[in-house]
């Protein structure tokens, strides 16, 4: 049910006095909106400070806009997508505009049809889409009161919408109010904190209510109620005649919410019983439905007329067959001023008027509501509407009803399996701290495959946002306790990437080896066993042993569409041969991902793309992945930190310090080791490329320190010839050269081009060796390498060469160095480049800013995407924003590059960055 916008029409200009400011926000934004520019506002406030009377102004001053509207609902928070089907309504022709894919996905979220794909984000991009083609019939307003008491995945799906608003005749606008348990979470979107009116409106509006106030009172009122609107009105509304003439006193002070429950309460409680009775049913409602409250008001023998007496008061109004009620406080003050057993008697009677197959999932709830003891009906119930909120990406929801099912059950082993249940749901709902929970209390009770699988879950949840030791131990115990072959595979491989990447060759050495005797029946086990033996062997230094194993995993996954299976398949395709040797492999896994609608698989994906796309040099590409991933992460609710680290990496590169020291600082702040050690490289790197090598030797060498008990071995490993080129250039050449040392045994266990390559350069560096005899090796070691290293080692050679007065020979070397460094955007290392050119007596040749390299990374992909032949639909559906905002996207790429159609783009394809 929606709250009353407030005490009545005749007050409406009173409300938006002193709300001047407020109100010029919300007409900005209506007229963004209307002329193609989207976007959302949270307006935020204590219970009464005028939010839905801003809503109600922003509905009024919308006009000749569409207006779709809905509110939370507390009593319906569970109930998976009912504010979305309330909000959407209306718009629901338009499904038939979107990809099938996303039509069908959001039709069986919705229960307007079977559902068939229950991937959350995919459900998303489907909002975005309906209300985006609705907008572009007629400019669309959304409104949404109570936000903090929406269901979660309504609440998910719409906040993912209003992040991607740009172009589009569609904005959003929602009220939620703050000091309750329930937040609405809304990061990323604009926000409006109302606070209380200033003296003089708060004046006005309290001498509309009160004109016969003494002044005492009337002084005494403004002080209580410091500018809340709603209590200007309802306090002295409350108040007695004599009160308020100041011959009786006033109440002793109270807080605010209590003080205005308390005067709803105190009307309320002046009506008859079964007035007060039939309130109460309205309240434990969640439909707003008069017939169905009237049913239940029936079934508990009231008078037909029980509502009116609360019409008279003005605590509810009726309109047709919608039950609205003035105020949430109203609402809130009825259902906690009732004893137990009258909301039970409340729920009870609603379950039995919810009739029908379309009411099942509310008339349970509202059976469970009204049970305090074990239940095994209503569990099985509960348990049974969990798993339909499941099939239809109500994984929050479906949370909910498997812990109410476990409290109701009477027997321990369906109560843990409930909880086990319920944990997995809260972590498909992007909530890792709550299945966290959950899995902390049930592992104790839990025993068979239900334990395995907690195990499982719990090591995964570690793995992705806590202690990688912690991860590699329950995964490891997860794998020992199951008898499933497949799910014992998948936790070894898990807990073995989780010690590899807590710097536990040894673990991860061990578990690979444990894998030999299991069974692999499906491919995908198949590419699991063999990447196990095959990690075995790479892990203990049998270089040699471990290709050929790798090289047949990677065959298995030649035959799988699955991105998970692909995204190991890439991390073979590395330890095999080295970094970005995997990026087939990941790209094939976005694509998989995209193509299949499994978008909640995507941001993993996305972030093993990039890493590859980075280490191939493909710098923008790979920015672009990880911004798109990350944007992801922040909607499914965990797993941030590797695409915060990517972006950092690559603005390094491009010299953009402060983003890249703000993102890897952010990273900095997650609970895994591994990534934080990888943050702390890349705040060297940074230090390293704008040329301060002490502050660079500062931050490395702690890293590649083999006897530091926090280090992890990958880290060092990958930071090792940066350490090195630090610490001789910043004169600490005793480090320099332990670190050569380390380098040397690294090489000599897997002597790949690449590491030979590296260790020639770094040899030449510290004059281990002749430098131009380990220089010459370098350089023809250098096709192995990423082109990064591979540019940043002729710019050594040619450095070192102009120093031996070489200049001529110095000069091929600096400026192919100085082409790939601008190839690759790298300024800063180009303009070294460039100064060491310009000492040997050469001027490099000026260079326009390639078009390409103008782009933003989102311009860089939707660019990319119409060069490959899709339609601006399709690119919308790939990249998750309406087709109008990729034509906004489109019309700026088509400017930046100097053409004049997506067929010219066709024709000539999307140029890459280089010397002009």
């Amino acid at each position: 049910m929606r709250a009353m916008a407030g005490p009545g029409p005749q007050l409406a200009g009173l409300r938006l006095l002193g709300r001047e400011a407020e109100c010029a926000a919300i007409d900005k934004l209506l007229d963004d909106a209307r002329q193609g520019a989207g976007g959302a506002l949270v307006v935020r406030g204590e219970p009464g400070i005028g939010k839905s009377a801003l809503l109600d102004y922003a509905r009024q001053r919308a006009a000749p806009m569409a207006v779709l509207s809905a509110a939370g609902v507390e009593a319906e928070s569970d109930l998976a997508f009912a504010g979305l089907h309330e909000l959407l309504r209306p718009v629901l022709g338009y499904l038939g505009e979107l990809p099938d894919i996303q039509s069908r996905a959001l039709a069986g979220a919705l229960g307007i049809a079977p559902s068939t794909h229950a991937d959350r984000l995919l459900i998303s991009a489907a909002v975005l889409g309906v209300l985006a083609a609705a907008a572009e019939d007629r400019p669309t307003l959304c409104v949404v009161d109570d936000a903090q008491w929406l269901d979660r995945p309504s609440a998910d799906a719409l906040v993912f919408t209003a992040r991607r608003l740009r172009a589009e005749h569609l904005t959003m606008v929602f009220g939620a109010r703050e000091g309750e348990a329930t937040r609405f979470e809304a990061a990323g979107l604009a926000e409006l904190m109302l606070t209380g009116l200033a003296d003089q409106p708060a004046a006005m509006v309290l001498a509309g209510r009160a004109r016969r106030a003494a002044p005492g009172v009337r002084d005494r009122l403004l002080a209580e109620a410091a500018g809340n609107p709603l209590a200007l009105l309802e306090l002295a509304g409350g108040l007695s005649d004599e009160q308020l003439q100041g011959l009786v006193p006033l109440p002793e002070a109270i807080p605010l919410t209590p003080r205005l429950e308390g005067v709803f309460r105190q009307r309320i409680g002046q009506l008859p019983p079964a007035a007060q009775t039939a309130l109460l049913i309205a309240a434990a409602d969640n439909t707003g439905d008069a017939p169905t409250v009237l049913r239940a008001a029936t079934g508990l023998r009231l008078p037909s007329d029980a509502l009116d007496a609360g019409q008279r008061a003005a605590l509810i109004r009726v309109t047709g067959t919608t039950i609205t009620f003035r105020h949430p406080l109203v609402r809130s003050a009825l259902y906690q001023s009732a004893t137990l057993s009258q909301r039970q008697q409340a729920h009870a009677a609603l379950a039995d008027a919810l009739a029908g197959e379309e009411n099942t999932d509310r008339r349970v709830w509202h059976q469970a509501m009204a049970t305090l003891t074990g239940d095994e009906e209503v569990a099985a119930a509960l348990e049974a509407s969990a798993r339909r909120a499941e099939l239809r990406a109500g994984h929050s929801s479906a949370a909910a009803a498997y812990l109410r099912a476990a409290e109701l059950s009477t027997d321990d082993a369906r109560r843990v399996r409930r909880m086990a249940a319920a944990a997995q749901a809260a972590w498909d709902a992007g909530q890792p701290g709550r299945a966290r929970d959950i899995v902390g209390q049930a592992l104790p009770h839990a025993t068979g495959q239900t334990r395995a699988r907690l195990l499982h879950l719990g090591g995964v949840i570690e793995a992705r946002t806590g202690s990688l030791a912690d991860a590699c131990t329950r995964l490891a115990d997860g794998a020992a306790a199951t008898s499933d072959p497949s799910l014992k595979l998948e936790a070894l491989i898990e807990a073995a990437e989780a010690a590899l990447f807590s710097g536990d060759l040894a673990r991860a050495t061990e578990i690979s080896a444990s894998a030999a005797a299991i069974p692999a029946t499906t491919a995908r086990d198949q590419l699991i066993a063999a990447m196990l033996r095959g990690f075995g062997h790479a892990f203990a230094g049998e270089h040699e042993q471990a290709q050929p194993v790798l090289t047949e995993a990677l065959q298995h996954a030649d035959a799988l569409d699955d991105p998970r299976a692909l995204v190991w398949a890439s991390n073979a395709a590395q330890v095999a041969d080295d970094l970005g040797s995997g990026l087939r492999y990941a790209n094939r896994a976005v694509d998989v991902a995209r193509r299949q609608g499994l978008l909640s698989q995507l941001p993993v994906a996305l972030e093993q793309q990039a890493f590859e796309l980075a280490a191939s040099g493909s710098f923008d590409l790979a920015y672009a992945a990880a911004e798109e991933g990350y944007r992801l992460s922040v909607d499914i609710g965990y797993g941030l930190g590797w695409h915060l680290v990517t972006m950092a990496s690559v603005e390094a590169v491009w010299g953009r310090e402060a983003d890249s020291r703000r993102h890897a600082e952010q990273a900095l702040t997650q609970r895994n080791a591994f990534l934080t050690s990888t943050a702390e490289n890349v705040l060297g790197i940074i230090e390293l490329t704008m040329g301060r090598p002490e502050q660079a030797a500062d931050r490395l060498l702690p890293l590649t320190d083999l006897e530091n008990p926090g280090i992890s071995m990958l880290i060092a490993l990958q930071a090792m010839p940066d350490a090195v080129e630090a610490a001789v250039r910043a004169g600490r050449p005793e480090e320099a050269g332990q670190r050569l040392e380390i380098l040397r045994g690294w090489a000599a266990v897997a002597p790949t081009s690449a590491r030979l390559g590296l260790l020639a350069r770094c040899e030449a560096l510290t004059g281990a060796r002749d430098a131009d005899e380990a220089f010459g090796e370098a350089i023809a070691a250098a096709a192995a390498l990423p082109p990064l290293q591979r540019a940043r080692t002729e710019l050594l050679y040619g450095e070192w060469l102009r120093r031996e007065r070489r200049r001529t020979d110095a000069r091929g070397h600096l400026r192919t160095a100085l082409e790939m460094f601008r190839t690759m955007g790298a300024a800063p290392w180009a303009e070294r480049a460039e100064a060491e050119l310009r000492a040997t007596g050469e001027t490099a040749r000026k260079r326009d800013v390639s078009a390409v390299e103008q782009l933003t990374p989102q311009e860089l992909q939707i660019a990319g995407l119409v060069a490959g032949g899709l339609t601006n639909k399709e690119i919308a559906a790939q990249l998750f924003l309406s087709p109008r905002t990729v034509d906004y996207h489109l019309r700026k790429v088509f400017t930046k590059l100097g053409i004049a159609s997506r067929s010219e783009l066709i024709r000539g394809g999307l140029p890459r960055p280089g010397v002009a």
